[in-house]
């Protein structure tokens, strides 16, 4: 039986973090009213260190055997005290701990030499170590073992005997003794990692090199949302994308699967392609002429409108400002599950663009753009701040109603009573959202500086002779004020003050009802859409 031998540092108990009812509000702190903490990842090990402890004092074990126990039930210490109790012994053999008896009467056997179980050499029994079984090793071969290990990934934290069929679980100290240097720093590393992804209160986050993990209180029994303090935003539960107000993961993963089959391709066709107006084949258009001809009805239209064309006098029989509904062709569309999964997608593509760039306004706005728009009204950040509350509610009701789309696709086939409601308020919130963000993208222009000229709208500057070149100077660009420095017109001040305050008040009541309407939305949806409640 393995000695015990002095643990890491990390195995200090750490009140501050943990306490009986779990993890402490100074982790918490700054997410206490999310419901989940950012855990970064030197804290990890601390915390699931003093999860052992309280585990040893409750079971009444060693630390060794705590720590088996809680590996062997996910860190589910309820879980594990109440196995535990119920049978000892079948909690002591599932978690790979030996019977203390047995142990007791194979101790009392000594004999002058003993033979290593791998490399079969002699040595004194003292020279040899167990995992807690009969079974006895040299400590070369520990060593060799130990370091072997490493290359199975997160397994190792879950090492057992070297002897074949010996399910006796080789404790972290036995390890730490047998590792170098080197090989310790990614043992515990394994630990921390292992420790995050089989503890259902915990998910890493799936930010580029970020590693910080997240802990919820209690364990969330619907899709959750949550943000990392890398920025990163992720599902807790499947650790995809945010899909709320979509309750299912399975829907979600569903409709990810298929944009990832046959997304790229879709994505390439609307870009570059239209549809045959008579049996809607995609068409490349591959020349400059407008007259299109389909290969396979043989119909000629005008690639700008659809519409039909005059092959005699070789022109568009149709204004292209104008657009007839063919029923028929929208009836036969409908039935083609391909047409049906472009119409979900193109939509979802289109919203998920749009989030993107609310996100980017946040940003642009946050860094000087509401201080510029403070000093321009003399006002104070308070009467301002109604600008990134709009902006910061479509970009989430962009991905809200992005992940409507995918939810009407998976969910809503052949149900026409609730595809007709979910249409009928998903429209609702979706005029909702395009009224405001028209207000904050292009009505609240007039209040803001000049955008600068875009380089492409500028005329080229003429290149000169080559004879002329070293007789031409150089003429200095001319002077563009800083958007800094821009001021209202002192003419007209007071008017843009006036129109700023009605403005200030038609988007905050916009922002109101648009977020009504989203809660609304997210509601219907999760009580099944005049059905029962799904959560």
């Amino acid at each position: 039986m393995l000695t015990d031998s002095d643990c890491s540092d990390d195995y200090e108990a750490h009140d501050a973090l943990v306490t009986d009812e779990g993890l402490s509000d100074s982790v918490f702190e700054g997410t206490r009213g999310k419901g989940y903490a950012i855990v970064e990842a030197k804290n990890v090990l601390p915390i699931r260190n003093a999860l052992i402890d309280r585990a040893a004092e409750l079971l009444g074990v060693t630390v060794e055997e705590a720590q088996a126990v809680l590996s062997h039930y996910s860190w589910n210490l309820e879980n594990a005290a109440t196995r535990w109790f119920e049978n000892v012994a079948k909690a002591r053999e599932s978690s790979g701990l030996c019977d203390p008896n047995a142990h007791a009467t194979a101790s009392g056997e000594t004999t002058d030499a003993l033979t290593c179980g791998i490399c079969f050499d002699d040595f004194e029994s003292h020279e040899l170590t167990s995992a807690g079984c009969a079974h006895k090793f040299c400590s070369e071969c520990w060593t060799g073992y130990a370091a072997s290990k490493l290359s199975d990934g997160l397994s190792v934290v879950d090492t057992r005997c070297p002897m074949s069929k010996c399910s006796i679980k080789v404790s972290e100290d036995a390890m730490r003794r047998f590792l170098k240097d080197d090989e310790l720093k990614k043992f515990e590393m394994f630990l921390m990692k292992a420790f995050v992804e089989q503890n259902d209160k915990f998910q890493p986050c799936v930010g580029l090199d970020c590693e910080c993990a997240v802990s919820f209180e209690s364990v969330p029994t619907d899709p959750v949302a949550v943000e990392c303090t890398c920025g990163t935003c992720f599902c807790f539960t499947c650790q995809q994308e945010p899909h709320d107000p979509v309750h299912s993961c399975e829907v979600a993963k569903t409709w990810l699967d298929k944009v990832a089959a046959e997304g790229e391709n879709v994505s390439w066709v609307l870009a570059n392609t239209k549809p045959c107006p008579n049996c809607k084949r995609p068409i490349l258009k591959n020349g400059g002429c407008m007259h299109m001809y389909c290969s396979q009805c043989h119909t000629s239209f005008c690639w700008l409108c659809l519409g039909p064309w005059d092959t005699k006098h070789y022109v568009c029989l149709k204004r292209c400002n104008r657009y007839k509904a063919d029923k028929d062709s929208k009836q036969q569309r409908a039935k083609d599950a391909r047409i049906r999964f472009v119409h979900y997608f193109e939509r979802f593509k289109a919203h998920a663009a749009a989030g993107k760039k609310a996100t980017d306004d946040v940003e642009r706005f946050k860094s000087n753009m509401l201080l510029i728009l403070m000093n321009l009204q003399r006002t104070s950040a308070q009467q301002v701040s109604f600008v990134m509350d709009a902006l910061k509610q479509v970009a989430r009701c962009r991905r809200i109603l992005k992940w409507t789309y995918a939810f009407a696709y998976v969910e809503l086939g052949d149900d026409k009573s609730k595809k007709e409601f979910f249409e009928y308020i998903q429209g609702d919130m979706e005029a909702c959202l395009e009224k405001l963000s028209r207000m904050i993208e292009s009505d609240i222009k007039p209040f803001l500086p000049p955008e600068p000229e875009p380089e492409d709208d500028k005329p080229p500057t003429p290149t000169p002779p080559k004879k002329q070149k070293k007789s031409v100077q150089k003429i200095p660009p001319p002077i563009i004020p800083k958007v800094e420095d821009y001021e209202y017109p002192q003419e007209e001040q007071e008017r843009l003050e006036m129109e700023f305050a009605q403005y200030r008040a038609q988007v905050t009541d916009c922002t109101v009802v648009l977020g009504r309407s989203c809660n609304s939305l997210c509601n219907e949806m999760a009580n099944d859409l005049l059905g029962t409640s799904k959560i």
